[in-house]
């Protein structure tokens, strides 16, 4: 039987999504960084080059700011290749605008940290009307 934890956190954009985590302890520029058409992480270097965040829930630090943000978040959603959801340690304003207006539900200050509670592969249900996490552990 997999091991189920809930996390309560503090909406940033409601809605509610679900999918496999991919996580990492970093910043992630959409500007440059993330190809929109493929989905990918296209930067040299990331600790998630090479993933695509296609119905990822994607557990980062923070994005790095890019007024290009929320076209970019736009793209990749006409694509079919945008993140399922956000959970970021840190919020970017313009991140947060871009999940607003693409209806990508994001979370952020959970009551433990995102990094300890999910890793990539885990299944998650991201209630961001609630502000709830449901993490099914792999």
């Amino acid at each position: 039987m997999s091991e189920v934890l809930e996390v309560k956190g503090r909406v940033v954009a409601r809605g509610c999504a679900a999918g496999e985590a991919l996580v990492s302890d970093s910043v992630l520029s959409f500007w440059g960084e993330v190809d929109p058409v493929s989905g990918k992480v296209i930067a040299v270097g990331h600790p998630l080059e090479g993933q695509s965040l296609r119905g990822r829930v994607l557990v980062i630090r923070s994005t790095k700011g890019s007024s290009a943000t929320p076209m970019v978040l736009n793209l990749a959603k006409l694509e079919g290749n945008a993140p399922a959801a956000f959970v970021n340690l840190e919020v970017d304003s313009l991140a947060a605008l871009g999940c607003i207006v693409n209806g990508i539900p994001m979370i952020t200050d959970l009551e433990r940290s995102p990094f300890e509670a999910i890793q990539t592969g885990d299944h998650v249900v991201v209630d961001a009307n609630a502000g709830v996490l449901t993490i099914i552990k792999k």
